[in-house]
């Protein structure tokens, strides 16, 4: 079955990559986490350039988003927005309606129950379906933009002068919510300002964002895509996560050395388990730490050319 799965799977690829949101960053050629969240990091220190301005980030929760998704809508955003082949439409809808699930607990295994909603877990077909799925949600407005990575979604909305919530972008996204039949979980759901205005930051202060008559959390920082976010774009948070994950591997490191490991074994596991760590998504957050926190990295790094005994990648 995967192996007609990855055969069906190519040729929806091929019909649809052309018509694919250019904001969706999953299941993607050429794309990745370090390219939404540089998106997103670009275009709020543009926007922040201009005076009196703001930029809001609505960190959204999906409850169960693959498990909600529903065939039939899916059959008519697939023939009206891809126009896919009717007949693989209907081998998709067969694919994903009157499943038989069972569930073994302990030794036992539970009677056979029919399902017909969500696509099925592990399967080669699953995220691609449901970022198709997702594709029409997108933002109309100028100032708004729905940053999409599978179902991790982000509500980035620029704002300038006394305007501080998201206003027409946020309510044209729950409609599609509502609409599309995911459910949004409010108490999941993150909102955060970016702004280094103290004007700004009072004002934005004084607005809650409600989504069905819930108020939705604010926050000062929230881990986006593995990194760190904060109000103020210094990334400190991550780079104290970044560093006592790389002191608890460091520790690991020397003992290899006290074992006379040779350095091309450690040179591997330096890179495995630290460089890794302290370069994921670094293009992204570099560039606005402080000295000190730079310097900070810098030294993990020289001590682990020390212990190496090669010069590693700083």
């Amino acid at each position: 079955m995967k192996a007609m799965e990855k055969i069906i799977k190519e040729h929806i690829v091929r019909a649809t990559e052309p018509l694919m949101d250019p904001l969706q960053f999953a299941y993607r050629a050429r794309r990745g986490v370090d390219d939404a969240k540089i998106f997103i990091l670009d275009s709020i220190h543009k926007h922040l350039e201009l005076p009196d301005s703001s930029a809001r980030l609505l960190f959204v929760d999906f409850s169960s988003a693959f498990n909600t998704l529903q065939p039939h809508i899916l059959a008519t955003k697939l023939s009206s927005q891809f126009h896919l082949d009717d007949q693989l439409i209907l081998w998709i809808l067969d694919f994903l309606t009157n499943r038989t699930q069972k569930v073994p607990v302990n030794n036992s295994l539970s009677g056979p129950r029919s399902t017909s909603t969500g696509s099925p877990q592990g399967c080669v077909l699953s995220p691609l379906l449901h970022i198709l799925y997702t594709d029409d949600c997108r933002s109309t407005h100028p100032n708004g933009h729905l940053v999409k990575y599978a179902d991790d979604t982000v509500l980035l909305s620029l704002l300038s002068g006394s305007s501080q919530h998201h206003g027409p972008a946020l309510q044209e996204f729950v409609e599609w919510c509502d609409s599309s039949k995911l459910e949004l979980n409010v108490s999941k759901t993150k909102d955060m300002m970016v702004t280094f205005c103290r004007k700004q930051r009072d004002l934005a202060a004084s607005v809650t964002t409600i989504i069905h008559g819930n108020p939705v959390e604010v926050v000062e920082e929230y881990k986006y895509l593995g990194t760190t976010f904060d109000n103020l774009l210094k990334f400190s948070a991550n780079t104290e996560e970044i560093l006592r994950k790389c002191q608890q591997r460091l520790y690991l490191l020397r003992k290899l050395n006290s074992f006379g490991v040779s350095s091309s074994v450690m040179m591997t596991f330096y890179c495995a388990f630290l460089e890794s760590i302290m370069t994921f998504s670094i293009t992204g957050w570099f560039y606005s730490l402080s000295v000190q926190n730079r310097n900070r990295l810098q030294h993990i790094a020289s001590v682990c050319s020390k212990i190496v005994g090669l010069p590693v990648r700083t």
